[in-house]
């Protein structure tokens, strides 16, 4: 789809943020191993879900949307352990299958992710996982091969925390009798909708401390009722939208624990903010933005998916600002559309700011390598003018829709599905808010 944006216009207004699809996915996996219905509340209505439920079919699983954002789960009709390919390799999550297959079969065979532009998804964290747990492990070019003829509870020790790991060691442990630790677990607030569900179910799984999980496992488990939290992201790239629009955006449905990551940034560049009883109103007038310097680093830290919007804001600041991302190396791509649009952007190394080189993405080999270019130098501040820019992928579509909200003049954008493939309805959320945009 191709839009035409028209920028440097205040969005204003308040707007309600959907569920986070990172819970919704691994809740479809962990509603597979029981035998009753299991019914899933703000679910978003998105490309990347509608994928991961085709995969689910594919192996006899049952989900039906029972309104919008509701869906019903049960894997008493699951009649494959094999997910097919063609249907499988297209998406990352697939891998969080295992578990309701082990469950069920006693066996999985799962396809392995086809590389994209922007991540390779190495599995040894996985891998490292099963093998802690007594599964036995097979691989070709294609596939993942599966067997639980040993399995049995363990200790799980994680060298790096690992969002995706984390969440397959609680799906492929839970159904196991007796008392299994994951060390060095994922402390993001989504893994903690996987720890509630799975207690509704009937397993006892818990934090023992931040980075610890407990899973006593239960093969006996029941249907359960779930509403998932609001989409952190989404309502970090609404609160950018109004810093960058110079806009006063009420944005609700966000819990104030999973937004502070965000809100010490803000804090820390100057940004007008204040928490509501149901989420947060972001806004801006003439107040200028501070430089800062922002380290990229999983829960409790910023996060990933917020680093591209650090980065544009930190474009209107005054003077030189860094973002340091120590877990990819390859999330930048979008600063070459910023720097046409008239950003001034550099891509450096860690060391040429005393920042010790960390990458914590498995698919780098810093040894072989050398130093990564993981520092984004910003001098601001920056006007950015209309440009013509291609979405190719969902995790760089919003920050370029942002530079085109924010730049002078029109902006011509291709791709703009890719959006959609992330957060729910978001064209028409943005519009809402008095975004000038239109379908060309």
């Amino acid at each position: 789809m191709q839009i035409i944006v028209e920028g440097a216009s205040p969005l204003v207004g308040s707007v309600k943020i959907s569920g986070a699809k990172n819970s919704a996915l691994k809740l479809l996996s962990l509603a597979l191993h029981s035998n009753e219905d299991s019914v899933i509340d703000n679910v978003p209505h998105i490309d990347n879900l509608i994928s991961d439920i085709e995969i689910i079919k594919s192996v006899g699983g049952t989900v039906e949307w029972l309104g919008s954002n509701r869906l019903m789960v049960n894997g008493s009709k699951m009649n494959s352990y094999e997910i097919p390919y063609d249907i499988g390799s297209g998406q990352r999550t697939c891998i969080l299958l295992a578990g309701p297959l082990l469950f069920r079969f006693g066996k999985a065979i799962i396809p392995k992710f086809r590389r994209t532009g922007y991540s390779s998804n190495p599995i040894n964290r996985h891998i490292d996982m099963w093998k802690s747990l007594g599964i036995n492990i097979e691989e070709d070019s294609k596939y993942v091969y599966l067997s639980s003829e040993k399995i049995s509870s363990g200790t799980i020790n994680f060298k790096i925390p690992s969002h995706m790991a984390t969440d397959n060691a609680i799906l492929s442990s839970i159904f196991i009798q007796g008392e299994t630790v994951i060390n060095n677990a994922s402390e993001e607030s989504e893994v903690d909708d996987l720890l509630a569900a799975s207690c509704l179910m009937g397993a006892d799984v818990r934090r023992t401390d931040p980075k610890t999980i407990l899973v006593n496992g239960n093969n006996i488990l029941k249907g359960f009722k779930y509403s998932i939290q609001g989409d952190k992201t989404e309502a970090a790239t609404l609160a950018a939208a109004a810093i960058l629009t110079r806009g006063n955006i009420e944005i609700k449905g966000i819990e104030k624990s999973v937004f502070i990551p965000f809100a010490n940034f803000l804090t820390k560049i100057g940004a007008r903010f204040e928490f509501t009883d149901n989420g947060v109103k972001v806004w801006r007038h003439d107040e200028s933005i501070n430089s800062s310097q922002v380290n990229i680093s999983p829960t409790p830290g910023f996060i990933p998916d917020w680093q591209p919007l650090a980065v544009l804001i930190l474009n209107q600041a005054e003077g030189v600002s860094y973002v340091h991302d120590t877990v990819y190396t390859d999330r930048f791509e979008y600063i070459k559309d910023l720097n046409r649009m008239g950003a001034e952007i550099e891509l450096i190394k860690p060391s040429s700011i005393n920042n010790l080189p960390i990458v914590s993405d498995d698919s780098y080999n810093i040894k072989e390598e050398g130093e990564p270019l993981s520092v984004a130098k910003i001098t601001g501040p920056k006007k950015l003018r209309g440009e013509r820019l291609q979405i190719l992928d969902f995790k760089n579509g919003a920050v370029l829709l942002l530079a085109a909200l924010s730049a002078e003049g029109k902006s011509e954008i291709i791709g703009v599905e890719n959006i959609e493939e992330y957060f729910e309805s978001f064209l028409t959320k943005i519009k809402s808010l008095g975004a000038k945009i239109w379908q060309q």
